[in-house]
C-alpha cells in the first residue's frame, strides 16, 4: 500500500504540470522590449501598452496601470497573454491620449511568486507641419576607429552628416591617462568636419575617444549633446588596463536572506519532515501512529502555516493594489492555501495521510524554486526536482522520526529491527539527491568558473549544500558500519548520529530556502556557442575577462581571410552599440573597452566581410556573472 502511494505519487508529479494551468511556462523573467519604448515621443495615441519579457509571466487585474502626467489613472482594457507569444502582453487602450506624458506601471508575478515591478515612460506630441530635423550623426573618423596606424598621428579628423559644435572630447592611453589636445576647430571650408590636433606625440599602444557634439545650427543649440565613443591604435594593438582600485569589499554573508526566506525554511522544513516521518511510520516502522506524532505532527503543521503566512504578508506588501479576492485567485496565494487544507486532513484521515502529505509537498515545485523557467528545462526539471524533494523528505522525515519514537523502554529493541530498513533508504535517498542536485545544477548554470560561482549567492548556498552533504555522507557511512553490527549498546551511538545529522539537515534545508530567493545566473558566465560554423568560416571567440568592466574579445577566424569585422553587442531594452575590430593577423581580430557594462545576458553580433565584400554573421549570447542582472 505504501510503495503503491509513492508510485501515484511520481506519477502525480508528472501530471500536475499539466492540470495547473501555466504551470509549465511561467518563470521569473524580465521585460526586453515594450511598445512604446521607453522615453518615446509618439505623434498620435497609441492604441495599446504592450511588453515583451523574456520568459511568460503571471499577470492580474492591476498588471499594466497608466497614469498621466499630474498622477490621474487612465481606464486601459485589462492586460491580456498574446496566444501566439506566451512572453508578450498587452493592454488595448479604450480611449485615444491627448498630447502630454504618461507613465505605464507594470506588475507581474514569477513562478516563485516574485514579483517584477517596472515603468514606462512615455509622450504623445501635437503633430507638427514643419519636416522633420535630421539627427547628428557621425560619418567617418581619421584615424578609423578600429584602425592601426603607423607612427604618432598629428592630429584627428571628424566628419559628420551637418554642420556640428563639438562640445567635449577627450583622449585616452592604455592604461586611461588622459592625452593632451589643442582646441578643435571646424574646417573653414566644411562647417560638418572638425579637427582637433595632438599636443604631444603618441607612444604606441590604444587610444580611446570619447566625444560630446551637437548641431550648430540655431535650433541645434537646444538639442542635447550625443555621445560616442572609438578606438585607434598606434603601431600595436594593446589591451586597455584597469586602474588600480583597490580590493572590492565582498559580503560572504547572503543579502537576499530576510523575512521571505525565512518563510520558506519554515514551510520546507514542516512539510518535508511530516511527508518523511509519516513514510518512515508506514513503510519502515509499519506500526500505528503514536499520540505523541500526532501531537508532533501538529506542531509541524504549524511550522507550515506560520512559514505561508510571513509569504502572503510579504507578496501582499508586493502587490498591494490588488483586493483579497484577487489576490486569492494567483496560483502563488491559493496553492499554499491547499497545501494547509490537504495537510489538516491528512491529520484527520490517517489511511490517506501519506498520500496527502506527498500531495502538498511536490506542490511545492509549482511555487517555488527555478525549476519551471523554460530555458532551465520545464516540465523534466519540475520533476527532477519532485523526486529531489520526496529523496530528502524521506531522509530528513526518518531521521526526526528516529530521535523522537516514544517508550524508552522499548526503543533500542525497536530500533535494532527497523535501523537496518532505515539505514538503506537513507543511502538510496542520498543518492537520489546529489544525482537530481547535479541535473538541476548543470540546467541552471550549464557554464561557471570558481570565481563566478562563489562570488554570487546562489553558487555560495550551493557550495553549503555540498559541505554539509559530505559531512553527512561521512557520518552515514560510520553509521551504515554500526547499523551492520548493531548491538544494545551501539544504538545510543546512532542515535547521537542521527541527531547531529538532522541538525545539518536542518541546515541543508535552510540554504535551500536561500537558492529559492536567489538567481542562478548570478553564478553563470559563458559565451554561447564560443565557436560556430558559417559558410565552411569557423569563428571562435573569448573574453578576457568575461565580467562587467574592462575586457579584450578575441575573434579567431583561423586564418580566413577576412577584410573587417563589426561587433553589435545588445541589452534589451533600448543598448546596442556597434564597434569595429582591429586586425591583429590573418583571421584575427581584437576589440578592447568597457565592453561588458552590465550583469545580465547579452546578444552579439560579429559582422565578419571578407575580401569580395561579402558579409556574414554569427550570432552569440554572452552571460555575465553577477547579482545585479539585466535581461533576465
Amino acid at each position: 500500500m505504501v510503495f503503491r502511494n509513492i508510485f501515484t505519487l511520481f506519477i502525480f508529479a508528472f501530471l500536475i504540470q499539466f492540470f495547473i494551468p501555466g504551470s509549465s511556462g511561467f518563470a521569473h523573467s524580465t521585460l526586453q522590449q515594450t511598445y512604446p519604448k521607453e522615453g518615446e515621443k509618439l505623434s498620435e495615441s497609441p492604441s495599446s501598452i504592450e511588453m515583451w519579457f523574456q520568459d511568460p509571466v503571471v499577470l492580474h487585474p492591476e498588471s499594466i496601470q497608466l497614469d498621466d502626467a499630474s498622477g490621474n489613472h487612465i481606464n486601459i482594457d485589462k492586460a491580456v497573454v498574446d496566444p501566439d507569444d506566451k512572453s508578450h502582453i498587452i493592454a488595448n487602450l479604450t480611449e485615444k491620449l491627448p498630447a502630454g506624458h504618461y507613465v505605464a506601471r507594470i506588475n507581474v508575478i514569477a513562478l516563485d511568486g516574485f514579483v517584477l515591478q517596472e515603468e514606462l515612460n512615455f509622450q504623445v506630441v501635437k503633430q507638427k507641419n514643419e519636416e522633420k530635423k535630421e539627427e547628428l550623426r557621425i560619418l567617418k573618423y581619421s584615424p578609423d576607429d578600429g584602425e592601426i596606424v603607423e607612427g604618432s598621428p598629428q592630429k584627428m579628423d571628424l566628419w559628420f552628416n551637418q554642420p556640428t559644435e563639438l562640445t567635449a572630447i577627450g583622449v585616452f592611453d592604455d592604461n586611461q591617462q588622459s592625452i593632451k589636445t589643442e582646441e578643435p576647430f571646424v574646417d573653414p571650408n566644411d562647417p560638418s568636419h572638425i579637427m582637433i590636433e595632438f599636443a604631444e606625440e603618441l607612444p604606441k599602444g590604444t587610444y580611446q575617444v570619447t566625444w560630446y557634439a551637437r548641431p550648430s545650427t540655431l535650433n541645434g543649440k537646444n538639442q542635447p549633446d550625443i555621445l560616442d565613443v572609438f578606438y585607434f591604435a598606434v603601431n600595436e594593438f594593446t589591451p586597455i588596463k584597469q586602474l588600480n582600485m583597490g580590493d572590492p569589499t565582498r559580503s560572504i554573508w547572503f543579502k537576499s536572506m530576510g523575512f521571505k526566506q525565512l518563510g520558506y525554511w519554515l514551510q520546507f522544513i514542516g512539510i518535508s519532515i511530516l511527508f518523511g516521518s509519516t513514510f518512515f511510520h508506514s513503510a519502515i516502522l509499519k506500526r500505528r501512529n503514536s499520540l505523541k506524532w500526532n501531537k508532533l505532527s501538529s506542531v509541524l503543521l504549524l511550522f507550515v502555516i506560520l512559514g505561508i503566512s510571513i509569504i502572503f504578508i510579504k507578496q501582499k506588501g508586493e502587490l498591494e493594489s490588488l483586493s483579497l479576492t484577487q489576490l486569492l485567485s494567483l496560483k502563488f496565494v491559493w496553492i499554499p492555501i491547499l497545501q494547509i487544507v490537504l495537510l489538516l486532513t491528512g491529520l484527520l484521515f490517517k489511511k490517506a495521510k501519506l498520500f496527502l502529505y506527498g500531495i502538498a509537498l511536490l506542490l511545492m515545485t509549482l511555487i517555488t524554486g527555478h525549476a519551471a523557467y523554460p530555458r532551465y528545462g520545464g516540465n523534466l526539471s519540475v520533476i527532477v526536482n519532485a523526486v529531489h524533494l520526496l529523496a530528502a523528505s524521506i531522509w530528513i522525515g526518518g531521521l526526526f522520526a528516529i530521535i523522537t519514537i516514544p517508550k524508552k523502554g522499548e526503543i533500542k529493541e525497536l530500533l535494532k529491527d527497523t535501523l537496518p530498513k532505515f539505514s538503506k533508504w537513507a543511502l538510496i535517498s542520498l543518492i537520489v539527491i546529489i544525482v537530481t542536485g547535479l541535473y538541476m545544477k548543470n540546467q541552471y548554470v550549464p557554464s561557471f568558473s570558481i570565481n563566478s560561482f562563489i562570488k554570487s549567492e546562489w553558487g555560495k548556498a550551493i557550495a553549503v549544500k555540498v559541505v554539509v552533504t559530505l559531512i553527512i555522507f561521512i557520518i552515514g557511512f560510520f553509521q551504515r558500519r554500526t547499523i551492520k553490527k548493531l548491538t544494545t549498546n551501539a544504538v545510543n551511538t546512532v542515535l547521537n548520529r542521527a541527531r547531529v545529522e538532522l541538525v545539518y539537515a536542518a541546515l541543508i534545508i535552510f540554504f535551500a530556502s536561500l537558492l529559492v530567493v536567489s538567481t542562478p545566473g548570478a553564478a553563470e558566465q559563458g559565451v554561447y556557442p564560443s565557436s560556430i560554423e558559417k559558410e565552411n568560416i569557423e569563428l571562435n571567440v573569448d573574453f578576457m575577462p568575461l565580467y562587467p568592466g574592462l575586457n579584450v574579445l578575441t575573434m579567431d577566424f583561423g586564418g580566413e581571410e577576412v577584410k573587417s569585422v563589426e561587433v553589435t553587442l545588445s541589452m534589451p531594452p533600448n543598448y546596442n552599440v556597434t564597434y569595429k575590430a582591429f586586425k591583429i593577423d590573418d583571421g584575427v581580430f581584437k576589440i578592447t573597452g568597457n565592453l561588458l557594462h552590465a550583469a545580465g545576458t547579452m546578444g552579439m553580433s560579429v559582422k565578419a566581410i571578407k575580401a569580395n565584400e561579402e558579409e556574414i554573421e554569427f550570432p552569440f549570447e554572452i552571460v555575465i556573472p553577477g547579482e545585479m542582472r539585466f535581461n533576465e
